[in-house]
């Protein structure tokens, strides 16, 4: 060992001082600094220091900082003097660090801020993990956790210093790699504490309230591979070597991968049309309206078959008659071999049962019941059914069919987010608009304990961009995001200084700053975020009234890709919406593609036309004719500014900064 061989000297004591590398940062009680120097004094100092140069000729203590501040007691009460020669080994600095964790270690135990923070600094020295737990006697999984934690927000290993939080606490804050987050993650958290004792699992569900294990069962079948390393939020200090990826993430891949395998069999075994579902289809409820599930044909098999089933079934009689105890594995082997050959013949013949007529006007349907993969095959839609019913009542009127109904609750959740920020950057345009929405909320509280009205305002206030650009196909990088981020900065120039602390700050700021504060955190509370609900129901948008009353055009802030829209869509989805745009020739182009290939044809199309989702709009907004075609981007004055004559508008992604 290098500090084995180093050669013991002396210095004054004078030459001594705390070295910036000793990774012990929390203060030596009192009362252990004077039992040193009293022992020191009686009976001299039993334990050499361990020190390294120091630019201005001093030596710095790496080793020994409790002896150090004992002697130094001792001499500024002159019970020692200044020429006190005291022993120390000397050691190059890129030992001193790991010097002062392995002495500090058997001394006290080091405080978990003083471990990562020595962690931190052989890292940066150039040591791999396993190379600092060969050095100091870790496991290389301990120091990994410890170098994770390096990573958390100063505040947050400031808290850990002062023990106002554990390292409990600490492990599940870093399971966000975002500083800032975490800073909220933690405050969030003590406010919804009881006597500001922070649970650890307040923190880990804050953190991953959207998001699902990575151990479970429809992770490991999509795989890791369909997700970049940004999407895993893995967890070092899991039991299970986990992690977590967002629901809608997992779920959106999932889709994406039963949809390939729907694809692959209606290639492979003739069928009309495919679908891939989170969820199989259902013989009950309002499944039925859209699907009908047929029974599977009668099986027959060919005479060679036949043949060889009754062969297998012999030999299946021949093997389980076996004694027991002898060749058990080789029995076991043969018998596993003549199931599969059983069931690869029954297979095949169940599939031969359905008869290319009977595949002309069915499909298949590959789902996910929790566990596994479910093939569904013969599915009739009930609309094409009722299309080739010569008889049937042409005055009856059609049954309305919810557009929601062909959207995944994933796509549904992504896009309601990007919906949502769009109107909220529209809002900010109109704050006379803004303030008055925010008083007739309130007045709903004040005059009236409940309300009727379906209104998205959340006037607590609760802001929830964090989420809503984690969702949002575009994220931070929307035309609207980014006009709200403008303003934001604008605002808040123009706050006092102090006004976090002081209310009466807000005494001095003129109206117009008071009533454009206002109209922007009004804009910031709306939520249109749309899921399911416990019963699996998907919510209706609560945008619409807003959008009507600000006179809103989503197209005017986002336009559908293949990226954000179309890749998420089934195919048939796909070539019902060109259908719908009035496109027939493209979308009789896309029901022959594959859905990538469909998918960016859509966009091509679809994007020249400002066309957006029917169910992403007012029902007033849909009736608007798309005259413009490409997203609006002049230069407009807000409501508080126009002049009388002028004509404001107020679905101009510009207008909000």
């Amino acid at each position: 060992m290098a500090l084995d061989a180093a050669q013991v000297e002396y210095v004054p004591v004078t030459a001594l001082v705390k070295s910036p590398l000793n990774v012990r940062t929390i203060p030596y009680p009192a009362e252990k600094v004077c039992s040193m120097a009293d022992s020191i004094e009686a009976i001299g100092l039993l334990q050499n220091l361990v020190v390294h140069n120091l630019p201005d000729g001093r030596c710095g203590v790496a080793a020994g900082g409790r002896r150090l501040k004992a002697l130094q007691l001792l001499q500024s009460e002159n019970r020692i003097d200044a020429g006190y020669q005291v022993m120390v080994k000397k050691v190059p600095d890129e030992l001193a660090v790991a010097a002062s964790m392995a002495e500090n270690e058997q001394q006290m135990a080091m405080h978990p801020s003083e471990q990562i923070a020595g962690f931190r600094t052989l890292a940066e020295q150039g040591k791999t993990p396993a190379q600092i737990g060969d050095l100091l006697g870790f496991g290389t999984r301990h120091v990994q956790r410890m170098l994770k934690l390096t990573e958390l927000a100063p505040e947050i290993l400031a808290a850990l210093a002062k023990d106002e939080i554990t390292t409990e606490h600490c492990q599940a804050l870093a399971l966000e790699s975002d500083q800032k987050r975490q800073v909220e993650v933690l405050e969030s958290a003590r406010k919804r504490s009881w006597n500001n004792e922070v649970s650890v699992s307040s923190i880990r569900n804050l953190i991953t309230s959207e998001e699902v294990s990575t151990n479970g069962d429809k992770f490991r079948f999509v795989g890791e591979a369909a997700f970049s390393p940004d999407e895993i939020r893995v967890d070092l200090f899991s039991s299970e070597n986990g992690g977590y990826v967002k629901s809608a993430s997992l779920d959106t891949a999932l889709l994406e991968k039963l949809q390939n395998i729907a694809e692959h069999l209606r290639e492979a075994e003739g069928w009309s049309w495919c679908d891939g579902r989170l969820d199989p289809i259902s013989h009950y409820g309002k499944d039925t309206k859209i699907w009908r599930l047929q029974s599977v044909p009668p099986i027959e098999y060919s005479e060679t078959e036949s043949e060889r089933l009754a062969e297998l079934e012999a030999l299946e009689a021949k093997y389980e008659g076996e004694n027991p105890g002898v060749n058990d594995d080789v029995v076991a082997g043969a018998l596993e071999a003549v199931w599969e050959e059983q069931q690869t013949i029954a297979h095949r013949a169940k599939h031969r049962a359905w008869t290319d007529e009977m595949k002309q006007s069915a499909g298949v349907v590959v789902s996910w019941t929790g566990q596994e993969v479910k093939v569904q095959r013969g599915v009739v839609l009930c609309a094409d059914e009722k299309m080739e019913e010569k008889d049937a009542s042409t005055d009856q009127a059609p049954e309305k069919v919810d557009p929601l109904d062909a959207v995944s609750v994933p796509l549904l959740t992504r896009l309601s987010s990007e919906r949502t920020l769009a109107v909220q950057a529209a809002l900010l345009q109109q704050p006379q608009k803004a303030v008055a929405l925010m008083v007739w909320k309130m007045c709903n509280s004040v005059f009236h304990t409940t309300t009727s009205v379906k209104e998205p305002f959340c006037i607590s206030v609760s802001v929830s961009h964090y989420a809503l650009t984690r969702e949002a196909p575009d994220g931070e990088n929307s035309v609207a995001f980014q006009a709200i981020q403008s303003e934001k900065e604008r605002l808040e120039a123009l706050l006092p200084e102090n006004w976090r602390k002081d209310m009466t700050t807000f005494f001095t700021l003129d109206g117009a700053t008071l009533m454009a504060l206002m109209a922007f955190c009004t804009a910031c509370s709306i939520d249109g975020v749309q899921g399911k609900d416990e019963f699996g129901r998907k919510h209706q948008s609560s945008l619409d009234g807003v959008e009507n009353a600000i006179q809103f055009d989503l197209r005017d802030w986002w336009k559908p890709t293949a990226d954000n829209l179309f890749s998420h869509m089934k195919l048939p989805h796909i070539v019902q919406a060109l259908s719908q745009a009035g496109l027939a020739g493209a979308a009789q182009d896309a029901a022959k593609m594959k859905k990538k290939d469909a998918a960016e044809h859509a966009e091509h199309f679809l994007s020249k036309i400002r066309w957006v989702p029917e169910w992403m709009t007012s029902a007033d907004n849909q009736k608007q004719p798309a005259a413009k075609s490409e997203l609006s981007l002049a230069t407009s004055q807000n409501d508080t500014d126009a002049d009388a004559g002028d004509v404001t508008d107020h679905n101009n992604p510009a207008c909000a900064a």
